[in-house]
């Protein structure tokens, strides 16, 4: 067959292929997101000055994070999971804060790290610890599938903040301590609904060690920790899908080597007075004030959040707060999959992102800001999982003080509250008429003028 006929025939195979879109279900979801996060301690204020001297005052800084975020229409990475031990912002740490990463599409996981002590400028000192980070993808995430995003978890071997630096009762000791580990862990999650529906649902957890303020002193302060906190939110396409769970802690509150108080109610405080002060001065009367945390909700259309801290310590001098720091800091937001054909943004909108549109590179918390109504402990409006996906957050079963939060990992139902979820859509929008119909038309015509040409094409003659 002459060169030039093998052209033909090859433009005649080249059809134009249809876009992705056009072949995806109209009704497959797209544009969900979320985010979780836990922080082992979350120090609003310590200001050491009233006690002793030649520290600064340090503010906003959050100690063991577990993060994962996701949004289905971010680039490069759609689902990020991260641990780490400080902000960076801590004078003396090493690494600049640094941590397990791992994000999706992207190469396998999970992501492991070891994390070394530091002392950061004599204010906090925490001990060595481990971080892992795992986020996953599947592009049938966007049309029906469920099951894990992201799972991410860090530990520190006790953690301390003015170490030595204060006195009570004379004797040189730490202003809080916790150990002998402490932990915190974050996941999300594609699930099934009652109703059938995609969801997205988002979990956190930490567990605490034993607490201790002006630890080896007649004044000691100490909190045991009966059971450990968990918080999770689940979002759907219906203002009835939205569910928050909350799991406050139980604690056990004793001074002098005597029981206080026993705090189990989200809201409950105990105060208590003591004497303390620098290495080297006259005592001053502190104000230890202790309190669970009461969970705060937002729900707007297909987003829900909620943030609930384990346990808030203050000590206070007067007016002034020495330490203001909430321990087991949990946050986590969710934004149910939109279908394609409705809800999606206008022109010059932003995403529905939780927390103000941010993409998963975005290193913000997803902290609310509106206080919500009342705290939930009931399981999230989910069902068991399907075949095709593992489940994220199982029911939250108590731990040992100081083991670390079970990172749910692909095992199957486990309870009312078992994995499923999965959403659809495609990168492509199907906008516009089929032009597949075209292309095979011109290629019919292309093939009747080569089988014209083959047919009527006249032998040469011989001489």
């Amino acid at each position: 067959m002459p060169i030039a006929l093998h052209a033909l025939v090859a433009a005649a195979l080249a059809v134009p292929a249809a876009p992705v879109a056009a072949t995806t279900p109209r009704d497959c979801d797209e544009d969900f997101t979320a985010r979780s996060r836990a922080d082992l301690a979350r120090i609003t204020v310590l200001d050491p000055r009233p006690l002793t001297r030649g520290l600064p005052a340090l503010a906003d800084v959050r100690l063991a994070s577990a993060e994962g975020t996701v949004d289905s229409t971010a680039r490069p990475h759609r689902s990020i999971a991260s641990g780490r031990h400080a902000d960076a912002r801590i004078l003396g740490l090493p690494g600049g804060g640094a941590g397990a990463r791992h994000a999706a599409p992207g190469p396998g996981g999970p992501a492991e790290v070891d994390l070394t002590a530091f002392r950061a400028a004599g204010l906090a000192t925490a001990g060595a610890g481990r971080s892992t980070a795992y986020a996953t993808w599947d592009d049938a995430y966007r049309c029906g599938r469920i099951g894990p995003l992201t799972r991410s978890a860090t530990m520190l071997s006790g953690l301390s903040v003015l170490d030595g630096a204060v006195t009570a009762a004379g004797r040189p000791t730490s202003l809080l301590r916790i150990g002998p580990t402490g932990s915190t862990q974050s996941a999300t999650d594609l699930v099934r609904l009652r109703n059938g529906r995609v969801g997205v649902r988002s979990g956190a957890g930490a567990a605490l060690g034993d607490l201790s303020l002006f630890p080896g002193t007649p004044q000691e302060i100490s909190v045991k920790v009966v059971t450990q906190p968990t918080l999770e939110a689940v979002a759907g396409t219906r203002p009835g899908d939205a569910e928050v769970g909350y799991r406050p802690a139980v604690l056990k509150v004793h001074t002098a080597g005597r029981p206080v108080h026993v705090l189990k109610d989200a809201g409950a405080v105990v105060s208590l007075g003591l004497l303390g002060g620098a290495a080297q001065g006259p005592p001053v009367a502190l104000e230890v004030r202790l309190s669970l945390g009461e969970v705060r909700e937002s729900r707007r259309g297909r987003q829900v959040s909620a943030e609930a801290s384990t346990l808030r310590v203050e000590v206070k001098l007067g007016r002034i707060h020495v330490l203001d720091v909430a321990l087991g800091h949990l946050s986590v937001t969710a934004c149910a999959p939109a279908p394609a054909d409705r809800d999606r943004p206008g022109p010059g909108l932003p995403s529905p992102f939780p927390g103000g549109g941010e993409s998963p590179d975005h290193s913000g918390d997803g902290d609310t800001t509106s206080p919500a109504a009342s705290a939930s402990a009931s399981a999230s409006p989910s069902v068991p999982a399907d075949d095709d996906g593992p489940g994220p957050v199982a029911e939250p079963v108590p731990v040992a003080d100081g083991d670390p939060v079970p990172v749910p990992g692909p095992a199957g139902p486990a309870g009312p509250a078992d994995p499923a979820g999965g959403t659809g859509g495609s990168d492509l929008a199907l906008t516009g008429a089929d032009v597949t119909v075209f292309g095979f038309a011109g290629a019919g015509l292309i093939l009747a003028g080569l089988l014209s040409l083959l047919l009527t094409r006249r032998r040469p003659t011989r001489d």
